[in-house]
C-alpha cells in the first residue's frame, strides 16, 4: 500500500526538527504499519514533523524564484538560464523546474490529507493532541495551497476570482482512481475559500503562542498566531482589506512577538555553521540545524552569492546610505567589473541559516496598507506603523507625520516601497507586485504570462480535464 511508504518517508525525515523541539526527536518504530503509526502520540508526532519537512522541501524550490521574477532583484548570466524564459514569457509547460515546484507542494498537502484522514480513524491517544496534529495538517495544507495559487492560479493575484485556480484535493490519497482523482481545476475563489476555512478551523485546536515555551517551537510549528498572520496575508492577496486588517490586528495585539532592536538578531551571521535561534519577530520559519553534530538534508538553497542574485539598481537607489538594512544586511561584491549589492540576510555559504517564512514586519506593514485602503485620510496610527519599520532602519531620520502624505494613495506607495526594502529576498516579492498591480521583473510581460503554466504532465495525465492557463494554450 502506498501509504505505508509515505509513512516510512515521513518518519525517516522527522529528525530535521530535533534541534527545535525535543518531542520531535524520535526514532522510527521497529515495525511501521499504518495503524501503529497513527495509534500513538509519539509516532504521529514524527509523521507531523515529516509533513512540515515536506513543506520545507517545497519552499526551498521556489524561494529564490519569488525574487528573481520581481523588480527587486537582478541575477547573473548563469542564473539567466533558469529565469530568462519565465521573465520574457517564453517558458514552456514542460519546464521541469516549474513541474518540481508544483509537485512538491502537492506532495506536502497530500501528506497533510493523510494526517487528517488517519488520525481520527486510528488514533488512540489524547484527544486534544490528536486535534492539534490535525490542525497543524490544516495549516500545512493551507500554506501549500496559497503558494500553489500564487504561482499557478490564472489571475489569482490579479483580482480575477472566477478564473481557474488549482485542483483542490481534500481527501486521503489511497492509490490512483481515475474516476475520483481526475478532476478539473477549482476557481481562484474556491481555493481562497478553502484556504481560509482550513486556517479558521485550525485556530480552534492550535495552542496559543505563549503555550509554546521554546521560541524555536513557537516559530517552527503552527499556533493560533501563525494562522492569524497567514490569514492576513491571504486576505491581502485576495484584496479583502477589511479582513486583512482584522487578522493583522489580532497578531499585533499579542505580546509574544515584537520587533528586534537589532536587525542582526533577526538575520544573524553564521560563519561557523552553528545552530541559530529565531528572533522575537519571527512568526513562522524552518529551522535548518544540526542533529548529533551532523547536518541533515542539506541546506535551504537560499544562499545569495555574487554569482547568482543581487538587489536591483532601482531598489538600491531607494535606500539611504545610512539605512541599517544597507549597512548591515547587504555586502558589496563585484560582478563582471561592477559593484553589486548582495543580501546578507542568509550569509552562511552552506545555506545553513534558518529559513524565514513569516515575520512581524510583514504584518505591521500589511496593517498600515489595509488601513489606508479602507480609510478616506491618512491617520497618525497608520503613520506610526510605517515609522516602526522605517525608523528602526533609519534611526537618525525624522519620523513621518500625516502631513507628509497628500492622500492615502501617496501613503500606500510609501508603504509598498518600505515593504520592498524590508522584505526583499524573503520569498514573496513577486506576489506583492502582482497583488498591487505593479510590474514584475519584465514590465512588458502581459497579464496572461504573469502566472506559470500548469505542468504538461498534469495536463497529459488528466487527458485534458485539467485545462492549461490561457497564456500557454497556443
Amino acid at each position: 500500500m502506498k501509504t505505508r511508504y509515505y509513512i516510512l518517508g515521513l518518519l525517516s525525515i522527522a529528525t530535521i526538527f530535533s534541534a527545535c523541539d525535543k518531542q520531535l526527536d524520535l526514532a522510527p518504530e521497529d515495525t511501521i504499519v499504518e495503524d501503529k503509526v497513527f495509534e500513538k502520540f509519539s509516532s504521529t508526532e514524527s509523521a507531523v514533523a515529516g509533513t512540515y519537512h515536506m513543506l520545507f522541501s517545497a519552499a526551498t524550490k521556489d524561494y529564490n524564484m519569488a525574487e528573481a521574477t520581481a523588480p527587486t532583484c537582478e541575477y547573473s548570466s548563469g542564473a539567466a538560464r533558469t529565469f530568462d524564459e519565465i521573465n520574457n514569457g517564453t517558458v514552456l509547460p514542460e519546464n521541469t523546474l516549474l513541474q518540481g515546484i508544483y509537485e512538491s507542494y502537492y506532495a506536502a498537502l497530500v501528506q497533510a490529507n493523510l494526517l487528517l484522514y488517519k488520525i481520527p480513524e486510528l488514533g488512540q491517544y489524547n484527544e486534544a493532541a490528536m486535534n492539534q496534529h490535525m490542525a497543524e495538517a490544516r495549516f500545512i495544507r493551507a500554506y501549500a495551497y496559497l503558494r500553489l495559487l500564487g504561482w499557478y492560479g490564472d489571475g489569482a493575484l490579479l483580482d480575477q476570482p472566477q478564473k481557474d485556480g488549482v485542483v483542490l484535493y481534500l481527501e486521503h490519497y489511497n492509490g490512483f482512481d481515475r474516476d475520483t482523482d481526475i478532476r478539473p481545476r477549482n476557481s481562484n475563489e474556491e481555493v481562497y475559500a478553502q484556504i481560509i476555512l482550513d486556517l479558521e478551523e485550525a485556530i480552534k485546536a492550535l495552542p496559543e503562542p505563549g503555550e509554546q515555551i521554546e521560541l524555536e517551537t513557537r516559530v517552527s510549528r503552527a499556533n493560533t498566531a501563525t494562522c492569524e498572520a497567514l490569514l492576513s496575508r491571504v486576505y491581502m492577496f485576495n484584496r479583502d482589506y477589511t479582513q486583512a486588517l482584522e487578522w493583522a490586528d489580532k497578531v499585533l495585539a499579542r505580546t509574544e512577538y515584537y520587533l528586534a532592536d537589532d536587525l542582526r538578531k533577526v538575520f544573524p551571521l553564521n560563519p561557523s555553521d552553528m545552530p541559530m535561534s529565531f528572533s522575537s519577530e519571527h512568526i513562522f520559519g524552518f529551522p535548518v540545524s544540526t542533529n548529533g553534530g551532523n547536518w541533515q538534508f542539506g541546506g535551504n538553497n537560499i544562499y545569495y552569492n555574487f554569482n547568482n542574485y543581487w538587489y536591483s539598481n532601482a531598489l538600491i537607489s531607494s535606500f539611504s546610505d545610512t539605512d541599517v538594512r544597507k549597512t548591515e544586511l547587504m555586502r558589496e561584491e563585484v560582478y563582471q567589473g561592477e559593484v553589486v549589492y548582495i543580501t546578507d540576510k542568509y550569509p552562511n555559504t552552506n545555506g545553513r541559516d534558518n529559513m524565514t517564512m513569516m515575520r512581524l514586519t510583514e504584518v505591521v506593514l500589511s496593517k498600515a496598507e489595509a488601513m489606508a485602503r479602507t480609510s478616506a485620510s491618512v491617520t497618525q496610527e497608520m503613520v506610526d506603523l510605517l515609522n516602526d519599520i522605517h525608523l528602526r532602519a533609519n534611526p537618525t531620520e525624522m519620523a513621518f507625520t500625516p502631513g507628509d502624505f497628500t492622500s492615502t494613495e501617496v501613503f500606500i506607495e510609501r508603504v509598498l516601497l518600505e515593504r520592498s526594502k524590508e522584505l526583499a529576498f524573503e520569498g514573496f516579492s513577486r506576489f506583492d507586485q502582482l497583488r498591487t498591480d505593479r510590474p514584475l521583473y519584465n514590465p512588458e510581460l502581459p497579464d496572461s504570462k504573469k502566472v506559470f503554466p500548469i505542468p504538461l504532465r498534469e495536463i497529459q495525465i488528466s487527458n485534458g480535464v485539467v485545462k492549461q492557463n490561457e497564456g500557454y494554450t497556443n
